[in-house]
């Protein structure tokens, strides 16, 4: 017998599902397969989404949304209404910069569900967010960390500060020389929001003269990470953000 207060305690309405699927036994089977499918169905929203197919993104947002709804998933079928309407509409720009809400929400129905049915809960790679313009950074910080992490980029501090929004991040890596928003202004956000001691953030940069570095110590920032740099000061500065989270406070 499964225990139902794991799902309730996680905010999905069985009561309402139920009396949809009349037994528990039919509510459990499609919960089972709702489960074994979604990550399949998120790679194919992704697929369709790095295609600019909207039209048959919307249509399986629509699916999930449907989904959500009637196994009692009703906080998580908004993340789907949401993505089909933008995907309706064609607003490229709203779905890129928000399908990381898109894959944590299956993450999280995965684990709820895993939990539930008595399996091993997947374990969920820790997110890095990068935040540089440099597509040469951008790629070069992720083949190196992305063994052992999940990498969130953003090429400008705007993004930078949806994805700060959106995810639980392990830690941020800040260029300071952005377009539109820099890296200052994003630790401003930081700093005005309360997040900058609760997430371990590095500097990069490749302007080490006094008065910059001076500057982005005002702020509490773990480290700086100089251009260019190798896998030693990567692996340094990772050694860096483990020291963070043994050293915080409970």
């Amino acid at each position: 017998m499964f225990n139902v207060d794991i799902l309730k305690n996680n905010n999905i309405d069985v009561n309402a599902s139920l009396e949809l699927w009349g037994d528990m036994n039919s509510y459990n089977d499609s919960l089972k397969e709702f489960k074994d499918t979604l990550n399949s169905k998120l790679a194919s929203l992704e697929k369709y989404k790095n295609s600019n197919d909207w039209n048959n993104y919307q249509i399986l947002a629509h699916s999930i949304k449907s989904e959500c709804k009637y196994l009692g998933f009703m906080n998580e079928s908004e993340v789907f209404l949401q993505h089909e309407l933008q995907g309706k509409a064609n607003n490229a720009e709203y779905i890129n910069s928000n399908f990381e809400t898109v894959r944590s929400t299956c993450n999280k129905i995965i684990n709820i569900l895993s939990e539930y049915f008595g399996e091993e809960v997947p374990l969920t790679p820790k997110n890095i967010l990068i935040a540089d313009d440099s597509s040469i950074i951008l790629n070069f910080l992720e083949k190196n960390l992305t063994n052992e992490f999940k990498i969130i980029k953003a090429t400008n501090g705007k993004e930078a500060i949806a994805a700060i929004e959106q995810n639980n991040l392990y830690a941020i890596l800040l260029d300071l020389n952005m377009p539109g928003l820099n890296g200052f202004e994003v630790l401003n956000y930081l700093r005005d929001n309360d997040l900058i001691e609760k997430h371990p953030v590095v500097i990069i940069t490749g302007d080490d003269s006094e008065e910059t570095i001076k500057k982005a110590f005002d702020y509490p920032i773990l480290d700086v990470l100089n251009k260019p740099f190798n896998d030693k000061s990567i692996n340094r500065i990772l050694g860096s953000i483990a020291s963070f989270y043994e050293n915080k406070p409970e």
